[in-house]
Order: C-alpha cells, then sequence, then structure tokens
C-alpha cells in the first residue's frame, strides 16, 4: 500500500511537469516489476553491489548444487547474480528504443573486471 501510494505521487509529480527523486532498494518491489520509462525515469544511480543475503539455506542449497553438479565457484555465482541484479534495476529506465536515460555506478567495485565484464555491453 505505501509503495503504491509512493509511486502514485511520484507519477503525478512527474506528469505536473515538477519532477521527483525515486529512491528504491535493490532486489525489492520497485526494482524488478516497475518500469519507469519516458519521463518517469532519466536518471538511475546504483549505489553498492546488490549482493544476496548469503545466510539463506534456499541460497546455501543453491551454491552447494552448482558447486558439486557445474563446479560453479560460490564467489562467481554471486558475482554474476549481483551484476545481472545491477543490470536489471538500472534498465528499468530505457524501456524503448525512444527511450534514454542516465545510467551510474556509483561504486568503486564496478570498475573490476570481474563486475565490469558481466553488465550488458550496451551500458
Amino acid at each position: 500500500m505505501e509503495t503504491t501510494l509512493a509511486l502514485d505521487n511520484f507519477r503525478r509529480a512527474c506528469d505536473a511537469g515538477r519532477g521527483a527523486v525515486f529512491f528504491s532498494v535493490a532486489r525489492g518491489k520497485v526494482a524488478e516489476g516497475i518500469d519507469f520509462d519516458r519521463h518517469y525515469g532519466r536518471a538511475v544511480v546504483m549505489i553498492g553491489v546488490p549482493y544476496q543475503y548469503t545466510l539463506s539455506r534456499v541460497l546455501r542449497a543453491r551454491l552447494d548444487y552448482l558447486r558439486e553438479t557445474f563446479q560453479i565457484k560460490e564467489s562467481d555465482y554471486l558475482a554474476f547474480d549481483a551484476i545481472r541484479q545491477a543490470a536489471q534495476c538500472v534498465g528499468r529506465v530505457i524501456r524503448s528504443k525512444a527511450d534514454y536515460g542516465l545510467m551510474v555506478f556509483a561504486d568503486k567495485r564496478y570498475q573490476r573486471h570481474d563486475k565490469r565484464d558481466k553488465l550488458p555491453k550496451w551500458f
């Protein structure tokens, strides 16, 4: 309910020409299910790298399975998943060929090859 109200207020401010700033958390409802196309999203700033909660039993089981079945290292999977999530979040602002927006990765860890090489090339 609070998220819906916040989004409605945000959209009304944008439609009225006042503009607005909307804060969200990676892996949350807004980061994955709602597009901020056109004038609703002209910039997104990703602060930090959205790693999963590593003490989750479900995640631990998945990591064990990947390691035992496919020899995928835990760190490789977690880095890939975090970068996929970051790309999903910043991609909320560009939803068509005619759309545009600024994407800022505000964390020096995105400069490292193990992170940057996993981002889509068009970023």
